[in-house]
Order: structure tokens, then sequence, then C-alpha cells
């Protein structure tokens, strides 16, 4: 029975994936790390700011300096205040839902909590939004997983994730909890049904109103 729903937020609750690719292809050039949005993107899908820099350093041998931090999150708030928009239906799925909900994102509170002023979408997650930071590990580890359900008090296997990145689902299925592939944001190419399914998603879909449907049912 689920009595926990746990959203990943970047491509799940918001259309965000190709807008962070994009700051991000921008922050590397100005440090030596030349990338097209689409290479930033599959590079750094799924993974923690602490990750991504490691990738880097050893996929192109440049160890970012401190400053990187600062440059990136300049790009990526200055395109998010432009472009950034919920999911399509994902307000209409918060509002039906009558199970208890909260968010678990390798993004850092501060990048989250950016990301739903400039979405409108706080008010769904007060005291409920679960971050990367707040564990040892983040995705692909299960740490935050079992650290959202842990604070939520619900057993892992009662729980559902919704995740759309194969770093994501693997998390859950560590953590012992089924996992939704969701496809229906802006970077998803037709090898990401694929991916999320060998990661170990349950179903697939690339619609909020059929992940109403499905949670119902």
């Amino acid at each position: 029975m689920i009595q926990l729903i746990i959203f990943d937020c970047d491509g799940v609750l918001v259309d965000s994936e190709p807008l962070s690719a994009k700051a991000a292809a921008v922050a590397l050039a100005e440090f030596g790390v030349h990338l097209d949005a689409k290479q930033s993107l599959q590079a750094f899908i799924g993974l923690t700011f602490a990750a991504a820099v490691a990738k880097v350093r050893s996929d192109y041998g440049v160890e970012l300096p401190p400053a990187y931090a600062s440059r990136y999150a300049q790009h990526l708030e200055q395109t998010f205040r432009q472009e950034l928009k919920p999911m399509a239906g994902v307000v209409q799925l918060l509002e039906s839902l009558r199970v208890p909900f909260c968010v678990g994102s390798n993004s850092s509170q501060a990048r989250l909590a950016m990301t739903f002023e400039v979405t409108g979408l706080t008010h769904f997650f007060t005291d409920r939004i679960f971050s990367g930071e707040d564990v040892k590990e983040g995705k692909p580890a299960p740490d935050l997983f079992l650290h959202a359900a842990a604070r939520c008090g619900v057993a892992p296997q009662n729980c559902l994730v919704i995740e759309d990145s194969p770093v994501g689902v693997v998390a859950a299925v560590k953590a012992g909890m089924p996992a939704i592939g969701f496809v229906g944001g802006g970077h998803a190419s037709p090898a990401l049904r694929e991916h999320l399914l060998q990661a170990g998603a349950s179903v697939i879909l690339d619609d909020m109103m059929l992940v109403e449907r499905h949670i119902l049912a």
C-alpha cells in the first residue's frame, strides 16, 4: 500500500533539465571545458553538483575552481527565472493527490528553494523537501530516499518514487522502493525509456495524467 510518494524535482516536477544543461555548458566554457547543451545533459543528468564536478575532473582532466559554483549558480538562476515552468499537468496532479508526498532531489536546498519559488510550487512541499545535501551520499545511493521515508514516518516498501533519471531509479531500487520512470520532460530521448527500465523502473509514463491514473489505480 502506497503511503508516501517521493518526487524527484528536475525533469519531474519542473521541466528544468535542458535549462540546467544549458547553464552548465555556458559556465563550464568559462573554465575551459567546452560541451554543448546536449553533451552537458548526457554527462550530468541526475548527479549532485559535487558528483558533476568530480566527473569533469575524471572525464576531462579539469579541476574546476570554487568560482565555478558561483558562475554556474548565476547562469542557472538567470535561465530559470526567464524560462522555467512546472511540468505540464503537475499542479493538477499535486492538487488531486490524497496520499502524502515529498521531494527527494540531488539538487541543493538553495536551488530547490529557488526552483519552487520561480514555479509557484513552494506551498505544496512545506517542510517536505529533502536534498542530496541532507545525506552522506546522494543518488544513486539509497540514502536520500531512505532519509525522506524516515522523516515522513513511512516504511520504504510503502513509498513510490517518481524519477526521470537512471541514477534516481537505481537509488529507489536500492532503497527497496518501486519507481515510476517519467519521460515527459523536454530532455527525454527515445533511449531514456530503455535506460529507465534497465535501471529497474516498474513502469514508464510520459504524462502526468497517466501518473495520476497509475497512482489511483
